[in-house]
């Protein structure tokens, strides 16, 4: 369908619904008509209600076509409302603070293990001289003249080399418990805000008309964080009072 207007060109949007329709063009001023091979010159008498054009866009449709705007209170509810979002926060919350206490585990044992990994590289090669100074003994105690004083040099120098990375190696052992333990206070309190909001939501799912099975699901899980909060109540309870008898 020719959609330009054969006198100067302008490029205008019609379809076949447009068929039919007379209008005058924007630029050229010329009469067009819109028939089934698209725009092409009016010579008939001109009628009163005659469209300037102004109506048709030149712009391609696709260009023109705007996306659907988004329904904020529908992306809401198909996620379940304002207890799905406090539902799913909560979820969230809980599961990266709990990933992180997990993660400080590994990295404790990890700082734990390099320590006996330097201590064991002190003793091979500690090995490693005896059998070079005397291939024949099992035993530092069993050399006698300049063997043993030769291994006592060597095994000085060894052991002050190995001195400074065990120290180092200590000294960064105990640094990572120490970050472990005070970032725990702050894992504690992340999870404690995450289970409150598992909390709302929950409660927020048991006020609602929603499906019986949602507020049978959200009220075990009430329950059980009650339980369980109950539980660890008990747990400090019972240390603190343990402590206090010592004392």
């Amino acid at each position: 369908m020719n959609n330009t207007c054969p006198s100067c060109g302008v490029l205008y949007n019609v379809a076949d619904k447009d068929v039919g329709r007379r209008l005058k063009c924007k630029k050229c001023g010329v009469r067009l008509t819109v028939t089934e091979a698209g725009l092409t010159i009016d010579d008939s008498p001109p009628r009163d209600a005659e469209s300037s054009g102004s109506d048709l866009d030149d712009t391609p449709a696709a260009r023109r076509r705007k996306p659907p705007a988004l329904d904020p209170l529908a992306l809401l509810a198909a996620v379940g409302g304002v207890p799905g979002v406090l539902f799913g926060a909560g979820i969230i919350v809980v599961l990266f603070f709990t990933s992180l206490r997990l993660l400080s585990v590994p990295s404790d044992e990890r700082a734990a293990e390099y320590t006996k990994k330097v201590a064991l590289a002190e003793q091979i090669e500690l090995r490693e001289l005896l059998n070079a100074v005397a291939p024949d003994k099992r035993d530092p105690a069993e050399l006698e003249g300049d063997k043993r004083k030769e291994y006592e040099d060597k095994k000085k120098k060894i052991e002050d080399r190995y001195f400074w990375k065990k120290k180092i190696a200590d000294e960064d052992k105990r640094a990572t418990e120490i970050g472990n333990r005070r970032t725990k206070v702050f894992e504690g309190y992340g999870t404690m805000f995450g289970f409150v909001l598992l909390a709302f939501g929950c409660l927020g799912f048991l006020r609602t008309q929603d499906a019986l099975l949602l507020r049978i699901v959200a009220g075990v899980i009430l329950t059980a964080m009650v339980l369980g909060l109950f539980r660890l109540a008990i747990g400090a309870g019972a240390g603190f009072g343990a402590a206090v008898t010592v004392g």
